[in-house]
């Protein structure tokens, strides 16, 4: 166990994002084993196909807004699967026989980007852009997919390519977002307005026009997670937190919940 720390007291991490403060909401423990102890958490199969869209888009959108077409999207998906390795990066966590599928269910993401935009009229001006800063007491880091100039201000966007959520999980969904929102408009880079999630599995786009009441219920949210998160680590105190969500969690065979 790369890292582990000996405590209480444990070290908290030196910056907080949002998927760390979600894990941490989600399974107190999950959270100690990945960012006290240091220990890996293994990709799976869909944050891999994720990764490997989200690394295509990153190239496409250096494109001029007249050259990001379909056929440019298929030509780029190419070159960054042979370039960055792809073949042996997916080894040990895509089966062989799966690899073909893993390749279509990546192109099928890149084709329904079209569905929900056009891509030659995104006006961007920050990609795969890392943002941090300060909320309340907590240092938060982040790194956002796209932001792009809109007609009332900026619009961060994020890509998803797992399974579109029902309407009333959105709001979770839009958290992420409304962070780095929150760190471009406190730090004076931009002045967002807008935020989307891009659902490239089923081809489905949700866009939220932020109010002061989404910045507020943001800070409000940083700032608990920051004190339990301090408070957990002061303790020792990171119970487990069984759900359907373990059957995906890397340390599942270490968890005390699923000791026999």
């Amino acid at each position: 166990m790369s890292g582990e720390q000996k405590g209480p007291p444990y070290t908290p991490p030196p910056y907080l994002s949002a998927s760390s403060m979600g894990t941490f909401h989600q399974c107190p423990l999950k959270f100690k084993y990945n960012k006290i102890d240091g220990i890996p958490d293994k990709p799976s199969d869909a944050t891999l196909l994720g990764n490997f869209v989200h690394e295509t888009l990153e190239e496409f959108y250096v494109l001029p807004p007249e050259d990001r077409t379909l056929n440019s999207a298929k030509m780029l998906a190419a070159q960054v699967w042979s370039n960055a390795n792809w073949e042996e990066r997916i080894r040990g966590y895509v089966h062989p026989n799966n690899v073909r599928q893993f390749r279509w269910s990546a192109w099928w993401c890149l084709e329904n980007l079209f569905k929900v935009e056009q891509p030659s009229l995104i006006d961007v001006k920050g990609i795969e852009s890392e943002v941090n800063g300060p909320i309340g007491t907590a240092t938060v880091k982040g790194f956002i997919d796209r932001f792009e100039t809109t007609e009332t201000g900026v619009c961060v966007s994020d890509y998803k390519t797992g399974k579109t959520p029902k309407a009333s999980w959105l709001a979770d969904k839009y958290l992420q977002l409304q962070i780095y929102a929150t760190l471009l408009n406190d730090s004076g880079v931009a002045n967002v307005t807008e935020i989307q999630l891009l659902y490239l599995k089923d081809g489905v786009n949700f866009t939220h026009q932020l109010v002061a009441e989404d910045f507020e219920k943001t800070i409000k949210y940083v700032q608990e997670s920051h004190d339990a998160i301090q408070s957990a680590c002061e303790t020792g105190n990171f119970p487990h937190n069984k759900s359907r969500l373990c059957d995906w969690c890397a340390y599942k065979s270490i968890c005390p919940g699923w000791k026999k």
